[in-house]
């Protein structure tokens, strides 16, 4: 369940505008049932493909990492962990609660090694190439590192 919270804070009026007429803030939930999506950075080297999500305040046993049908599916939740009874935001861009995000992997991965490191804030998936795709659903163990 994502965390909504509401504001008083003053936003000035252009800002307002472009937000409201391109939907620009798509990463804050508008209900508490949508997903939030961590920003992530997806790249190919020669022998793999690389995905990289942002994914600080998160911890790594609230992460999944599943690989289903050329489908790389990230999901957890992150927790406001904050001490601090909250009175009035004067701000709010930290996205809180239920996370998802489905990265298609367009060329062919060997499932049996792929790797996901979890460190600093920053989850790392690499997806090594492979010469013809398996069909079988995997969930990927993340290796956590302080």
């Amino acid at each position: 369940m994502s965390t909504h919270y509401k504001t008083n804070a003053k936003q000035n009026k252009p800002e307002k505008v472009f937000k409201e007429f391109f939907l620009f803030d798509k990463n804050i939930p508008t209900n508490s049932s949508t997903p939030w999506q961590p920003f992530t950075d997806v790249y190919e080297t020669p022998d793999e493909i690389v995905v990289k999500m942002s994914l600080s305040g998160t911890r790594s046993e609230d992460i999944r990492v599943v690989f289903s049908n050329e489908t790389l599916t990230i999901s957890g939740s992150r927790s406001d962990t904050s001490p601090r009874e909250k009175i009035c935001f004067y701000q709010v861009e930290i996205p809180y609660g239920y996370f998802e995000r489905s990265i298609c992997i367009p060329k062919p991965i060997d499932t049996n090694n792929i790797q996901a490191t979890y460190k600093d804030g920053f989850l790392d998936v690499v997806l090594p190439k492979a010469e013809q795709q398996t069909s079988s659903t995997f969930s990927i163990k993340i290796n956590f590192h302080q």
